[in-house]
Formats: structure tokens, sequence, C-alpha cells
């Protein structure tokens, strides 16, 4: 799957990590630790075009149920490959740790963001179909989409309350390409595809599980950014 999600994932840390910087930026802080209370759980699947599975990566979303912050975590397994991205609404930074797991010593970078205007919010149409399915017990629409040379379809549910911050939309680095949908509700399953025939399934595994987890910088060496991102990017 030459040009798939995962490409476009590491792309994204890449910009992220990259964006001039500097030891005392000024106005980018953030707090020495950050804990979290609930957890969601993803699973991102990419095909070869002949439906062979090439590669799994699990995904973590860990949130706080009494406060805005929240990390997501890439387990890829293995030394050093682990990526995660907080994101810390009061001090509206970015946190990235990027090369860690297995005992490796992650590098680590902030940076402040910025909210795009109402107008340049990049939305991916929907359109909808007949379709329905349960999904972890939660009843979910199928709708369609096509975005140049990909196509593909989103489940979207109403009965979840979580914003899709929290879910597998923005877990996947889909929010990065597609700020928005034109449809409301929470995304349990996306698939995308192209035309070699390569396809990545995305999929919500489960939903918020108690599971206490916390980031430690107190002693951290972190750099930072002196120029400000989309939210969306980290």
């Amino acid at each position: 799957m030459k040009k798939g999600i995962f490409l476009f994932i590491a792309s994204v840390a890449v910009i992220s990590a990259s964006a001039q910087f500097s030891l005392k930026a000024p106005n980018v802080k953030w707090d020495e630790s950050y804990t979290f209370d609930k957890c969601n759980v993803f699973k991102i699947e990419a095909y070869a075009k002949n439906n062979e599975l090439m590669r799994t990566i699990d995904v973590r979303t860990y949130y706080q149920s009494a406060g805005e912050n929240f990390s997501v975590k890439y387990l890829n397994g293995g030394r050093g490959n682990e990526m995660e991205t907080i994101l810390d609404k009061k001090n509206v930074v970015g946190i990235q740790l990027l090369g860690g797991g297995g005992g490796a010593t992650p590098t680590i970078t902030a940076g402040g963001y910025k909210y795009p205007a109402d107008a340049d919010l990049k939305k991916l149409d929907l359109v909808p179909t007949n379709e329905t399915k349960e999904i972890l017990g939660h009843p979910c629409k199928k709708y369609t989409y096509t975005f140049k040379k990909i196509f593909g379809e989103v489940w979207l549910t109403d009965q979840v309350t979580l914003p899709n911050d929290l879910g597998m939309f923005r877990a996947c680095k889909m929010a990065a390409k597609h700020n928005t949908l034109s449809v409301p509700g929470f995304v349990m399953e996306m698939t995308t595809e192209d035309s070699g025939g390569g396809k990545t399934l995305m999929k919500t595994i489960s939903l918020e599980n108690p599971e206490k987890y916390a980031v430690d910088l107190k002693y951290a060496n972190v750099s930072t950014a002196l120029n400000k991102i989309n939210y969306f990017t980290y």
C-alpha cells in the first residue's frame, strides 16, 4: 500500500516534529505531568490489493473524565517504535513523544497550536446509504465518500456522546486531512481504499474503559516550536 494511511501518519508526525524548534520558544508552556483516567482503544489494519493483511497498529486515546486534555498513543511494538501526542487545552499546546517504547528515550517536542476559522475547516462530504449495523452494541449507519483518488465508507452512530477528538477519526489522523465531517455523529469505523486496490480499515475496539495513565515531563528534555500549527495536525 504505497500511499496508505501509515505514510500519512508518519508524514504528519515528521512535519510536526520538524517545525523550527528552539529550547526557549516564548509562550510555549506545559504541565509537569499529565494524568488520565479513561481510555478508548482502536485498531488500524492495512491490506494489499490482494486483501493480504500487511500491517496492524494498535492505538489508544487516553482522556480525562473531568477535563479536556487527551493523549493519542500508537503502540507499534518494539523498541523505539511508539509515537504519542498530548493535546493540552489549558496551555494550548501539543506535545509529541517520538521513538519511545521498549525502554527507549523518546524525542519530545512541544508547540502551540491554533484552531482554524470555520470557513477554513476541511470537510469530508458523506453520502448516506440505507445500510445499518451494530458496532459494540451501538446502532450505526453507513456513509460513503470519494476524495480525489481515495474512496471508502464511514459508520456513524448518534448513541455515543464523546467528541470525535476522542474517537477513531482523530486517533487515526483522519482529522488532519479532513478536519470534520458533513454529517454529525461519532465515527465507529472507517475504510479508505485507493485506485490500486490497497485498503486501510480503522475500527473501534472498545470505549470508555477505566484506566489510569500518566506522562511525567518534570525532568524531560523538551524542545519547543516557534511557530504554531493547525490544531488538527497534532
